[in-house]
């Protein structure tokens, strides 16, 4: 009887998680679409940008203003020159998959990589997000869309997040405009050696031990030279990385399960990155230069991504058994 009663405490436990997750999802049935102020009294603009979304008329709705982008990353924008408009629908698994449609107008300063590093960041690892411009934009209006979205479900991302996920993009495109034209240096390795420095980092923590920033200066050291950066990459832009981690080692980002599944979305992250064509181009180059690029996936630590993803479900289990001693 006792055994009988501890069983159904497990199925009750499971069914608990379950139908939080459900729950979530269900809130995410409809898509949410977020367009830039600018597109606010512009219908056919609006229209036209809608499409490149594929937004539909079940979407919630909603618009970027100059008050979002201050209180979400810091800066503040005329309304009137917010363009860039996106769709998202979370998860409960899958990943993060962005897609940029530039049919009529590019994101200049950002890139999928870039803004995928940044949501990973704001612990948004599970969902399919389009970007979309009516003409040539930087792309920040975009990104506070995608936290907004959040805040329409009723579920806002905490504001020391958003703006850690901010400081990634700055410091990943202000290192990117610094290095512009130099040989050996491209933005892929740099989003691909930053995801490498989360997930180790990650790992670390996920063991029980305390990380200083000593330790965060060996990873990004070790990280920047496995990607060919270490001869490129100044001192300054490397403190700013090391800053840049320990925020969001302070944030807690990195315990739990965001953690968990930052770790599983930061090896297919790695995977795309390392697909890529510019990826395969800066590898060559490096090759040209006499570096050579680690190939993160393969390597023993790239593979203690999935020890510790089954580590975490371990424990679900161990705890679970445990009611049956």
């Amino acid at each position: 009887m006792k055994k009988l009663l501890y069983v159904l405490m497990a199925v009750f436990t499971l069914s608990l998680f379950t139908n939080n997750k459900t729950e979530a999802a269900a809130v995410w049935d409809e898509a949410v679409t977020i367009y830039g102020a600018g597109l606010e009294y512009d219908e056919k603009t609006r229209n036209s940008v809608a499409k490149l979304l594929n937004a539909t008329d079940k979407d919630k709705t909603d618009y970027v203003y100059g008050q979002d982008t201050e209180r979400y990353i810091g800066v503040r924008y005329d309304d009137t020159i917010l363009f860039s408009s996106i769709r998202i629908i979370e998860k409960t698994s899958g990943g993060l998959n962005i897609n940029i449609n530039e049919t009529q107008g590019e994101i200049t300063q950002i890139s999928k990589e870039t803004y995928q590093n940044a949501l990973l960041t704001a612990g948004i690892t599970d969902a399919d997000v389009t970007i979309a411009a009516p003409h040539d934009v930087t792309g920040e209006s975009a990104l506070t869309g995608i936290y907004k979205a959040y805040e329409v479900q009723g579920e806002p991302i905490p504001e020391d997040r958003t703006q850690n996920a901010q400081d990634e993009l700055h410091t990943i495109t202000d290192i990117t405009d610094e290095n512009a034209n130099k040989e050996g240096y491209s933005q892929e390795q740099l989003n691909k050696a930053i995801t490498e420095i989360k997930i180790t980092v990650i790992n670390i923590i996920n063991e029980g031990t305390d990380i200083t920033e000593d330790d965060v200066r060996k990873i990004v050291d070790e990280k920047l030279a496995e990607n060919g950066l270490e001869d490129v990459v100044t001192e300054d832009q490397k403190n700013r990385i090391i800053i840049l981690i320990m925020n969001i080692k302070d944030s807690g980002v990195f315990t739990g399960e965001t953690a968990e599944k930052i770790l599983d979305s930061g090896k297919s992250f790695i995977g795309d990155i390392t697909s890529s064509d510019a990826y395969k181009d800066a590898k060559e180059k490096a090759k040209e230069l006499g570096k050579d690029i680690k190939d993160y996936a393969n390597s023993e630590e790239g593979q203690g991504i999935w020890n510790s993803i089954k580590s975490f479900f371990q424990k679900i289990v161990d705890a679970i058994v445990g009611l049956f001693k």
